[in-house]
């Protein structure tokens, strides 16, 4: 055997071997398979859209489930489960759909599936997707790929509301036969790229790669990739992120403050971060002692020292909220700031209520550092001012049922945000809104938050909703303390991971690389 024929040889068998693995391409077909963990920062609450209110839900959900129209990286709506859309007027959507989707049980989407969808949630005035919805007169199937939505007036945010929980399409079939059971175990009830598999609670929930998802990639590979995606509720972020490091979770929903630094440096890891379109701060019942005085309303916004917050807690992670609309909207005025920190200003409101102390319970979700300290906080920058924080923890799930039983004095929750104002405002400030736990009334605010859906002009809903904020402010309902970013953070092997406004981690595209 020649040299030459030797080398050659040789040659073969690395390439054939894959060589040291280094330099190796990735090749469209070994990007199928692997089981990935994630870490959340608390147990998922349901899996039924109609009843949820938590981010950590829509975590798995918009994994499980396609939506009408989805948000890509730049904010922008995108066809999902319809394939465009056209207005003939004012109060009339009109939806052509896919023709090639299956549910995961088998049955066909259509149009019928949609208007069982969404009559569901139209007829059910207690869930939070009602008020979402609730220009919505009814919808009809036109025919098997052509669905309407008659609108009683015209419903600007519409597109913008049916890419998340409002427009999740399930399973018909599957919705009748699971009934209760539906958030708990919902087998086989979406169309999206994985399926509900298991749900351990407290310990791990697991779905599994569908074989008969509907996207193919570039090179005509079925998505997704993935075989499977754990998630494991982590409620201290810092073990989370300790977890995140040893590799026993690939990705991480959050990076604690003092982790950041930690992420940002180390070659093992990927961290990436933009600004979100989230709020968090202080929900108050309007309609107990003593946030029913709205004077005691404002002085506690005097006393919250946000700035500090924002320093010491977030470590600059973050920017001061002064309403519910972040800096990444059209919507946000730069120019307002209705709150400063002042013990000056807090007692002057609080003589205005005719009390020179009180005592208030606030709730917080258990199990995070951070959250714990953002709570020390409040009740230390409080107390100059006379006003008495007592801290109150109890589990995330505990604490969404309080607040919407109105079971509570006042809560440290936040919003992760929608992409058009509305989804940051109209569920939560207008009168019987979805999230509207604080039971909060203008009639100000709610002729806003309807005008500025029933125009298109975006200068015009601009104005609407910087008006609604600038009332919202007087009134104190909720105490804005900060806008957080998106973050999202993975081990190095993570591979073609888009990080989203919404902070949702959608795994139809990853794969796992060395």
């Amino acid at each position: 055997m020649t040299l030459a024929v030797i080398l050659m040889t040789m040659m073969a068998f690395l390439a054939a071997c894959g060589g040291s693995g280094t330099n190796q391409p990735q090749t469209p077909q070994s990007k199928v398979g692997g089981d990935l963990a994630v870490g959340l920062n608390s147990d998922v609450v349901t899996l039924d859209p109609l009843k949820s209110t938590a981010l950590v839900d829509r975590q798995v959900m918009l994994n499980i489930y396609d939506t009408l129209v989805r948000i890509d990286a730049q904010n922008q709506i995108q066809p999902d489960l319809a394939t465009s859309w056209t207005q003939p007027n004012a109060k009339e959507l009109d939806f052509t759909l896919r023709t090639d989707v299956k549910f995961q049980d088998g049955t066909p989407f259509n149009a019928d599936a949609v208007v069982f969808n969404i009559s569901r949630i139209l007829s059910t005035p207690a869930s939070p997707r009602y008020s979402e919805l609730s220009s919505v007169k009814s919808v009809q199937a036109i025919d098997a790929s052509h669905v309407r939505f008659n609108l009683k007036r015209a419903f600007s945010p519409l597109l913008a509301t049916l890419t998340d929980r409002s427009g999740m399409i399930l399973s018909p079939t599957a919705i009748q036969k699971l009934g209760a059971n539906l958030g708990n175990e919902p087998t086989d009830a979406g169309s999206g790229p994985f399926v509900f598999s298991e749900w351990i609670k407290s310990d791990h929930l697991t779905i599994k790669r569908n074989p008969h998802y509907w996207q193919k990639d570039a090179q005509g590979i079925a998505l997704p990739y993935l075989s499977s995606v754990k998630y494991r509720p982590i409620t201290n972020e810092s073990v989370e992120f300790s977890n995140l490091q040893t590799g026993a979770i690939q990705a991480s929903d959050t990076v604690g403050a003092t982790n950041v630094a930690t992420a940002r440096s180390s070659s093992n890891l990927i961290y990436k971060q933009i600004p979100g379109l989230s709020f968090y701060g202080m929900m108050l019942n309007t309609k107990v002692a003593p946030f029913n005085d709205v004077n005691v309303r404002q002085a506690v916004a005097w006393g919250v020292n946000k700035e500090e917050i924002v320093s010491n807690v977030l470590k600059g992670l973050g920017s001061v909220a002064q309403g519910p609309i972040p800096p990444s909207s059209w919507a946000f005025n730069k120019d307002f700031a209705p709150y400063t920190y002042s013990v000056d200003k807090a007692k002057a409101a609080l003589a205005k209520s005719g009390k020179n102390s009180v005592t208030f319970t606030l709730s917080i979700s258990s199990g995070s550092p951070a959250l714990t300290q953002q709570a020390q906080f409040i009740q230390s920058e409080l107390q100059p001012a006379g006003i008495t924080v007592n801290i109150k923890q109890e589990p995330f799930a505990t604490l969404l049922s309080d607040t919407s039983d109105h079971n509570f004095v006042a809560a440290l929750l936040g919003w992760s945000g929608r992409p058009d104002p509305d989804g940051n405002m109209y569920s939560y400030f207008h009168t019987g809104g979805g999230n509207n736990n604080m039971q909060y009334s203008n009639p100000q605010v709610d002729k806003l938050l309807e005008d500025a859906r029933a125009t298109t002009d975006q200068q015009t809903r601009t104005t609407d909703y910087q008006q609604a904020e600038q009332q919202i402010m007087v009134d104190v309902p909720y105490v804005f303390i900060y806008h957080g970013n998106a973050i999202q953070a993975t081990t190095t092997k993570v591979k073609n991971f888009t990080i989203l406004p919404t902070t949702i981690m959608n795994f139809s595209n990853v794969y796992l690389g060395q």
